[in-house]
């Protein structure tokens, strides 16, 4: 999904996979799984990039075509995108039995995503901006 993007990223700033590694603090194999789609980025550290590199969040996950933007991009806070989701989550009524469905979890596991005891993974967090047709960056309070 967003492995492109990040080795666009990364070459336009002509920095190797190392130099990035080192300033998330991960070895270079780790980095390099993320960038090749291997394992899935988490969320903080898409986070970092995003501020980095000054792109939105939806580009450094590929749903966004375009890394131009006209503003500063933030740091976004977890305890906001929680408060937001459950926001949404009262607006449009959802159980987190139904909110798990969609985004293919158990309820228990919603659940704790929802009260912040278990990060919520990357996909499962682009499947909740989709279920409340809100963008990924303004979900995380990004903008």
């Amino acid at each position: 999904m967003y492995f492109n993007n990040l080795k666009e990223l990364r070459n336009d700033k002509d920095y190797t996979q190392q130099d990035i590694a080192k300033k998330l603090g991960v070895n270079r194999f780790t980095y390099k799984n993320w960038e090749n789609g291997i394992v899935m980025i988490p969320i903080d550290v898409a986070d970092k990039l995003s501020v980095f590199y000054n792109v939105k969040l939806s580009y450094i996950l590929g749903l966004d075509k375009s890394s131009k933007i006209d503003y500063k991009v933030k740091s976004m806070k977890y305890e906001k995108l929680l408060n937001n989701l459950s926001k949404l989550k009262e607006e449009h009524n959802n159980s987190y039995e139904e909110i798990g469905a969609y985004i293919g979890c158990a309820r228990s596991t919603c659940q704790r995503y929802f009260k912040g005891i278990v990060k919520i993974p990357m996909d499962r967090l682009v499947l909740l901006s989709e279920l409340y047709e809100i963008d990924i960056d303004e979900l995380c309070c990004k903008k």
